[in-house]
C-alpha cells in the first residue's frame, strides 16, 4: 500500500523539488513507513511514492525497488496484488526473477519486462493503481484496477501534469482549484453517487476502474491504451449452466471460493483486523478469518439512536469464539470526525458510513494493526437491498435503482439543467442492460451490474481507502476479489434476489450468501439489514440555523424555496454535509 505522486513539466522548465516533497509529504498517511521519489528528464519528472510496508521487508527497500531489472521501467505503486509470488514463479523468467522476500511491487515492474502491457491486468489479483515510466518509448502509463479498489487523480494545465492517490497532493501544488458548483448539485440529485471522473474540482479528474491511459511525453497527449469492465467477466452460457445446478452445489462453489481468497489475502507477518456488524457479509468474513488466521481483532460501530448492532452480539462472539469491540458513536463524536473525513476525501462525504469506517480504522491501528478485513460488495453483487426486489423500485429511466440513478422530482429546489448527471447514469444503465442482454430477469440483473460496476467503485470502496488511510490503514474486500465477482455476474438472478413468496422474507435478498452463512452460525442471528454507522437522526441540530447556510448561494437555492420541514432526512443530511465542507475549504 503506498500513496502515489508524479509530477510532468510540460515544457523545459525545470519542476521545483521542494513543492513536489512538500506534495509527496502530504501522502505519509498512506505510506508512513518510508518515502521515496525519483527525479528524471533533466529535472523535467518527478516520481514519488509513501510507502506503507504489508508484504517484502522494508529494510530492503529502496529506489531500485522502484526500476524494472534493466532500467526500463520506472513504477510508483499503490495496492497489493495477492497471486505476485505466483506470477513470480509462473512469468518471471532467470533474469527477472525476484527473491521470494520482495515485495509485490518488485514483481509487478518486472512483469513489463517480459508481458505486453495489455495482459498484464488479466493475470493480476488484487487491488491496485499505478504509474509506469516507459524511458524507451518516452511514455507514462496510468492504470486501475477492474473493480475500482484504488484510486489516481489527473490533473492537468499548460504547465504540468501531476498524477495523485488523492486530491489533497494536488491541491498541496495548487491550493486554490476552483470548486464546481455542478458537481455538487449532481451529487443532490443522485442518493450518494459521484461519476468516475467528477470531481469537486476543476481541471481535476479521477481515473475509471479498469482504465488505462498513456501520456507521450513527445507529443504532451494522452490516449486510451486499453480498458477493461465487469463485463468482460460475464459468460451467458455458464449462466444458463447455473440455472440447472442445485443451491447446494452453488453454496458449496462459494464456500470454497471464499476459502481460497481469504488464505490468500491474510498478510503473513502483520497484525490485521476484521468487520463485525451483526450482519451477514462481515460475519461470514470474520468466520474464515478465525478459521484460518489469527485476527488481533474484531471491531463493531454502534451509531447511537442509529443501529440495532446495540443489539445483543454475544451470539456472534459465541459462533466466532472472539470477543467484538464495540465504538459507540453520538452526536458529538460524529461532529467532531466529519471535518477529519471530509479533509481525507476533498470533497462532501459520498456516505454517511464513512466516518463509521474511519473511527474504526482508527481503533485498529491503535492495536498496532496495518489491515481491515471488511464486507464491501457483496449487497451490490449478491442482491442485498429491498429495491432489487421491486419493493422501492425508481421508475427513472436512468437506472430503475435508487443507488445509481438521478434523484427523486421532489429535488425541485435545484433550478439548474441536470443533463451531465443524466446522461452519465443513462448512458450507464444502457451499458448495464447490454450486459445481460440474453438472459433471464434481465432487468434485476442489470440494475445489480449497474451498482456493481458504478455505485460500489464511485462510493463504497472508494470511501474505504479513504477513511482508512487516514488511520495508515490497509482495507481489504474479500468479496470483490475477481474470482467472486465472476461467480456473483455469472449467477442466476434467482439464486441472488428471490421472489418467492413461500420463502421467509429474510432469505429473499442476497439469498445465496445467506444460504452459506446458515453453513456456520445459528438461524436465531439472521436479522434484516442492520445498515452501517450512520448519520444520527437528530440532523437539524448540526449546524445552527438553515439561513444561514452558504450551501444555500453556493447551490443557487432561493432561501423560500427550503426548509427543514420540507427535506427528507437524507437531503437535509446532503445539504449539512456542503456546509460542512464549504465552510472547512473556505
Amino acid at each position: 500500500m503506498c500513496g502515489i505522486l508524479n509530477v510532468i513539466s510540460k515544457t523545459r522548465q525545470c519542476l521545483d523539488l521542494s513543492v513536489c516533497r512538500r506534495a509527496l509529504s502530504y501522502l505519509t498517511m498512506r505510506g508512513p513507513d518510508l518515502t521515496t521519489y525519483e527525479v528524471l528528464w533533466e529535472g523535467r519528472i518527478f516520481i514519488g511514492q509513501a510507502v506503507l510496508s504489508i508484504t517484502g521487508d522494508l529494510k530492503s527497500y529502496s529506489q531500485d525497488n522502484m526500476k524494472s531489472v534493466s532500467g526500463r521501467y520506472h513504477l510508483s505503486y499503490n495496492g497489493e496484488i495477492y497471486n505476485y509470488k505466483e506470477l513470480n514463479s509462473k512469468w518471471l523468467n532467470e533474469r527477472t526473477k525476484i527473491s521470494e522476500d520482495k515485495s509485490d511491487m518488485e514483481i509487478l515492474v518486472n512483469l513489463h519486462e517480459v508481458l505486453p502491457e495489455e495482459k498484464i491486468p488479466i493475470l493480476l489479483e488484487g487491488m491496485y493503481a499505478y504509474t509506469l515510466l516507459d524511458s524507451e518509448k518516452h511514455t507514462l502509463s496510468i492504470c486501475r484496477d477492474v473493480q475500482g479498489e484504488k484510486s489516481l487523480y489527473i490533473y492537468e494545465d499548460q504547465q504540468l501534469v501531476i498524477i495523485a492517490s488523492e486530491i489533497g497532493a494536488i491541491r498541496t501544488i495548487f491550493p486554490r482549484v476552483k470548486i464546481e458548483p455542478q458537481v455538487f448539485r449532481d451529487y443532490f440529485r443522485t442518493r450518494h453517487f459521484m461519476t468516475f471522473e467528477n470531481t469537486p474540482y476543476s481541471g481535476i479528474r479521477k481515473l475509471g476502474p479498469g482504465r488505462h491511459e498513456t501520456f507521450n511525453l513527445s507529443s504532451m497527449k494522452w490516449s486510451i491504451t486499453h480498458s477493461y469492465e465487469l463485463h468482460d467477466l460475464i459468460e451467458p452460457e455458464k449462466i444458463k449452466q447455473n440455472e440447472n445446478r442445485s443451491i447446494a452445489s452453488l453454496v458449496d462453489e462459494l464456500d470454497s471460493l471464499m476459502i481460497d481468497c481469504v488464505k490468500q489475502m491474510i498478510p503473513t507477518n502483520r497484525k490485521y483486523a476484521a468487520v463485525v456488524s451483526g450482519g451477514v457479509d462481515s460475519s461470514l468474513i470474520a468466520y474464515y478469518l478465525v478459521k484460518y488466521g489469527d485476527p488481533e481483532m474484531l471491531v463493531a460501530v454502534n451509531n447511537i439512536g442509529k443501529d440495532r448492532i446495540s443489539k445483543d452480539l454475544s451470539g456472534f462472539e459465541k459462533a466466532l469464539g472472539r470477543t467484538i469491540n464495540v465504538i459507540d458513536i453520538d452526536q458529538a463524536a460524529y461532529s467532531r470526525e466529519i471535518e477529519r473525513c471530509q479533509k481525507a476525501c476533498n470533497s462532501p462525504l459520498y456516505t454517511h458510513s464513512l466516518i463509521g469506517q474511519a473511527v474504526q480504522s482508527a481503533l485498529v491501528r491503535s492495536s498496532g494493526c496495518r489491515v481491515l478485513f471488511g464486507g464491501d460488495g457483496a449487497d451490490e453483487l449478491f442482491g442485498g437491498y429491498d429495491c432489487y426486489l421491486g419493493k422501492h423500485r425508481s421508475s427513472s429511466k436512468f437506472s430503475p435503482s435508487p443507488y445509481a440513478t438521478c434523484a427523486e422530482p421532489k429535488i425541485d429546489f435545484l433550478v439548474d439543467d441536470s443533463s451531465s448527471i443524466q446522461s452519465y447514469l443513462s448512458k450507464a444503465w444502457k451499458r448495464s442492460l447490454n450486459a445481460y442482454c440474453d438472459v433471464d430477469n434481465q432487468i434485476t440483473q442489470a440494475m445489480l451490474y449497474c451498482d456493481a460496476a458504478y455505485q460500489l467503485p464511485s462510493v463504497c470502496l472508494h470511501g474505504a481507502d479513504l477513511m482508512s488511510m487516514i488511520w495508515s490503514v490497509e482495507a481489504r474486500s474479500l468479496f470483490v476479489r475477481k474470482a467472486i465477482i465472476s461467480f456473483a455476474l455469472n449467477l442466476p438472478a434467482s439464486f441472488k434476489v428471490y421472489n418467492d413468496s413461500g420463502i421467509p422474507s429474510l432469505l429473499q435478498s442476497k439469498f445465496i450468501i445467506k444460504k452459506l452463512f446458515l453453513r456456520y452460525f445459528p438461524e436465531g442471528l439472521l436479522v434484516e439489514k442492520q445498515g452501517f454507522a450512520g448519520f444520527p437522526n437528530e440532523s437539524g441540530a448540526y449546524l445552527g440555523n438553515l439561513e444561514d447556510y452558504l450551501a444555500l448561494d453556493f447551490l443557487g437555492i432561493p432561501k423560500e424555496k427550503i426548509n427543514e420541514s420540507l427535506l427528507d432526512r437524507a437531503t437535509m443530511w446532503k445539504l449539512i454535509n456542503v456546509e460542512y465542507f464549504l465552510r472547512w475549504i473556505s
